[in-house]
């Protein structure tokens, strides 16, 4: 009898924990519209699309970490987990409510900005930081500035692919895992890069202060027939080359970022995972001020749970509760 009424309370008490509402939201990512491969110092900023940037602020050979600010025309915006490293990237994410197929709201989870350090490099009292940077579609921008986005594409080695704007692009030397692609415009070469599968090309294009990524594709695999080989492309967008007012109007919101006072090197101890105790508590507290004020009223979450990690919890206190009511019983 004692046992029956032990395994009622803990199904009583299950469906009470999950009816309780409990936020998991999907993970998304719209279309690559930046890569780069980048040594950065701290104090340095890159320009992303869509009005963003980052700035290193810290980084530490020993844990592997790094430490950034992510600002949105100019502005700082909250990121929740400002730290990453190669195994845990720095990602920025947005949180959407959207309406699925069933008509059912459901939040989606888009990352927008990933950044993951490669490799450390110690000269003097600085330390310089190998690092991938990838960028995805904001959806919550208006930007609808794309000649092609995320597309596939197919190119036939030692033929040429037509792009928009005068851009082509070729293929060459294909191998069992590696294929030369070539980028040109106006039958003058941008850039030729040696490329495996699941590589990125990439193409930007500077102009003063300026940058935009005019082109970038991933190399999805390749093909043998008996008529000849063709390079697979997925991920394929291209932006219009940099207006001369654009370019203006871009390089004021590089200046207002550079403006920026540059932290000073600071080391990361080893008790990263904490995320406290970089040198100076002060620092770490005006990174986390300075970032809520700026986005104070805005509904977007950034922050994500795993529910995962909640269910043997959950478990184990269904087991004790119901145990101890059995028990007492």
């Amino acid at each position: 009898m004692g046992y029956i009424r032990f395994v009622f309370i803990c199904a009583i008490v299950m469906m009470f924990l999950l009816s309780s509402p409990v936020h998991c939201a999907t993970e998304k990512e719209k279309a690559l519209i930046y890569y780069s491969e980048d040594t950065l110092t701290a104090g340095d900023i890159v320009q992303l699309e869509q009005g963003y940037s980052f700035k290193l602020v810290d980084a530490n050979e020993d844990s592997g970490d790094i430490l950034v600010k992510v600002y949105h025309n100019g502005k700082e915006i909250e990121v929740g987990n400002a730290f990453g490293d190669e195994d845990s990237p720095f990602e920025y994410i947005i949180t959407i409510k959207e309406v699925g197929d069933d008509e059912e709201t459901e939040e989606i989870d888009y990352a927008v900005i990933r950044i993951t350090p490669v490799d450390f490099d110690k000269k003097d009292d600085s330390i310089s930081v190998e690092m991938e940077i990838e960028q995805f579609l904001d959806p919550e921008q208006d930007d609808d500035d794309f000649l092609t986005l995320d597309s596939s594409r197919s190119v036939k080695v030692e033929e040429t692919l037509s792009l928009d704007e005068g851009y082509t692009l070729s293929a060459s030397d294909m191998e069992d895992d590696s294929v030369i692609l070539e980028l040109s415009k106006d039958g003058k070469s941008l850039k030729k890069e040696e490329l495996e599968i699941d590589d990125i090309f990439s193409y930007s294009k500077t102009e003063g202060d300026s940058t935009r990524t005019i082109f970038i594709a991933r190399v999805s695999k390749f093909f043998e027939s008996s008529t000849g080989s063709t390079v697979i492309l997925k991920d394929v967008t291209q932006r219009p080359d940099l207006e001369e007012d654009e370019t203006k109007k871009l390089s004021g919101n590089i200046s207002e970022n550079k403006s920026n006072e540059t932290l000073p090197l600071m080391s990361i101890p080893d008790s990263i995972n904490n995320k406290v105790g970089i040198n100076s508590t002060s620092v770490a507290e005006s990174t986390q001020n300075s970032a809520s004020s700026i986005n104070e009223g805005n509904d977007t979450e950034t922050d994500q749970v795993n529910t995962n990690s909640f269910m043997p919890i959950l478990f184990l206190v269904i087991i004790i509760t119901g145990f101890a009511i059995w028990k007492f019983s």
